[in-house]
């Protein structure tokens, strides 16, 4: 059951790439290596256990494929870095409220 899940998980993402690639880049992309690094691990051990046809060629694309997608979010984080995009400068404008009936702001408070 669990192997059925991960596989449509996978599959799940597997359609997503054009939607992942229109958004910013932001630190929280770093999620995605975790959860990739796992399914990379997992498929790893069973290629090792099972031992199919072509299970080392099977082995070192996997290892390739998950070597690019982490190193090629660190690359984009350098670059984020070096340019100052990474983090941002100030947080979001604080909205200024009007003054509520009886004088107080924002409502009462109990």
């Amino acid at each position: 059951m669990l192997a059925g899940y991960g596989t449509l998980m996978v599959l799940a993402q597997l359609r997503m790439p054009p939607v992942f690639v229109r958004l910013p880049f932001m630190p929280s992309t770093w999620a995605f290596t975790f959860s990739w690094a796992a399914v990379a691990s997992v498929t790893l051990r069973w290629n090792e256990h099972g031992h199919p046809s072509g299970h080392l060629t099977y082995t070192y694309l996997l290892l390739a494929a998950i070597t690019l997608l982490i190193g090629g979010i660190a690359m984009r984080t350098l670059v984020a870095l070096v340019r100052g995009q990474l983090l941002p400068k100030s947080g979001p404008p604080v909205p200024v409220q009007s003054e509520a009936v009886g004088g107080r702001a924002g409502g009462s408070r109990v």
